[in-house]
């Protein structure tokens, strides 16, 4: 009884581990879109992880909220300029 056990733990230990397994920044960021609104607000992108200074360049229109479109263009331009931007995925 105790070998059996003792094997089922070991088999089960794997699937533990990878849902403790850590998110991507999509995945933390699209979690952190608290009030699934579609957009990030300062608090819900620094809740993702992600820097103050990020949220200051990639908010264009300065509304204080970042969406998805100023996402992708801030991602752009950081490219443009030589910045490596987090990975996606």
């Amino acid at each position: 009884m105790r070998l059996f056990l003792a094997l089922a733990l070991l088999v089960a230990a794997p699937a533990f581990a990878q849902a403790a397994a850590p998110a991507t920044p999509r995945e933390r960021l699209i979690a952190a879109d608290a009030n699934k609104d579609g957009k990030w607000s300062k608090e819900e992108w620094l809740a993702a992880g992600r820097r103050e200074m990020g949220f200051a360049m990639i908010d264009a229109d300065k509304d204080g909220f970042v969406t998805q479109p100023e996402l992708m263009e801030g991602m752009k331009r950081m490219q443009a300029m030589g910045m490596s931007p987090p990975p996606q995925d």
